[in-house]
């Protein structure tokens, strides 16, 4: 019987912490500054650059 809450404390501690990685993730690629892309350094998509 304490094995099973264990096993679903385990589980439940398992989906919060990938949870909170992705939102973390989510928030850290909104907010990030503006990087230029490898391929085209100094060329934003506004710029008419092909």
């Amino acid at each position: 019987m304490e094995t099973s809450i264990i096993l679903q404390y385990f589980l439940i501690a398992v989906i919060v912490i990938f949870a909170g990685y992705a939102l973390f993730k989510i928030i850290r690629k909104n907010f990030s500054s503006k990087k230029f892309k490898k391929g085209k350094p100094g060329c934003d998509s506004d710029c008419g650059c092909s």
